[in-house]
């Protein structure tokens, strides 16, 4: 088990290897975000900004309009802080870079809220043409990796500091905006994404012992199909979205903004962070959000059968 960053590292010095465009643009944090390999590997090609997101960005910017492909690395939180600057100086000019955000979610753990990527959904998926990619495991990781250089559009990669077990294997196939499908199911469609994903797999066993036949979906990529998400959704009686994010703005409002345009939608719950978050050990952090797998059994269990 790996962490998604450590899966990162390790693709971005792969796809450096036959993508002579492109180049890492750090702020300090290349231990945690997993781009000293890069910048070992190629010295020429790593810019190391210090404590500047804002800089960071704008010189993200500027390469990009030279025809790179930066990745700008920080913590999530700290980078999509930059909002202004993302704004005007990549969305408006659709600059090609990859804004990649690590340390997504409450596992960074004691470090606390000021650090916690929580919101940083809700802040880049008001930017237009913007993509989110936010991978559940390795493989899903390497294969965003070989989309991002395959075009020029600027992008958000959200990453997670726990480790996470597989949930694919080679035979996947990323498609952006698709939802993949993990485990086909009756009773409930639960879509999520990242670090979350792997938990609700997890959490498939005790569900079928309790009598619950669940879908599982992983939205990796937003925007996301409208067809496709209706498809899945439309074919249950109900729907659970679960996320390691604030409650507004991320997944669940994805999600429900599509099925609003359907005549006769199945019923939709959602549940996330809804606070600024704490400071403890990861554990107790997903115990207390109620996001860790036996929170995923309590939440379907009440959901679905209130009255048991």
């Amino acid at each position: 088990m790996k962490a998604t960053r450590d899966w990162f590292g390790a693709a971005l010095v792969q796809v450096g290897e036959t993508h002579e465009k492109v180049v890492v643009v750090n702020c300090d944090l290349g231990s945690a975000t997993k781009t000293l390999g890069f910048g070992r590997r190629f010295p020429d090609r790593f810019f190391e900004c210090g404590i500047a997101e804002a800089n960071a960005i704008g010189l993200a910017a500027g390469l990009a309009q030279e025809g790179f492909r930066p990745f700008v690395a920080s913590f999530g939180h700290f980078l999509t802080g930059k909002y202004l600057e993302i704004f005007q100086s990549i969305g408006l000019n659709r600059a090609g870079a990859v804004l990649v955000g690590t340390h997504s979610g409450l596992a960074i753990g004691k470090d606390g809220p000021t650090q916690m990527g929580l919101r940083d959904l809700a802040v880049m998926r008001t930017l237009p043409g913007v993509e989110i990619l936010h991978p559940a495991d390795g493989e899903e990781t390497r294969q965003m990796l070989a989309h991002l250089v395959s075009h020029d559009r600027p992008c958000y990669l959200r990453l997670c500091r726990q480790p996470q077990r597989e949930v694919h294997d080679r035979g996947y196939r990323f498609r952006f905006g698709q939802p993949d499908v993990l485990r086909q199911g009756r009773d409930v469609a639960v879509f999520s994404m990242g670090g979350m994903v792997p938990v609700i797999a997890d959490a498939v066993t005790d569900l079928t012992e309790h009598g619950i036949d669940p879908t599982v979906v992983n939205v990796s990529s937003l925007p996301a199909d409208a067809g496709a998400i209706r498809e899945i959704a439309t074919a249950h009686p109900a729907v659970f979205i679960i996320e390691d994010h604030y409650v507004v703005g991320g997944l669940a409002d994805e999600i429900s903004r599509i099925l609003l345009a359907v005549p006769n939608p199945p019923r939709v719950r959602s549940w996330g962070v809804p606070d600024y978050g704490q400071a403890a050990a990861p554990e107790d952090l997903y115990a207390r959000y109620r996001l860790d797998r036996r929170a995923v059994v309590d939440h379907l269990m009440s959901y679905l059968y209130p009255s048991r």
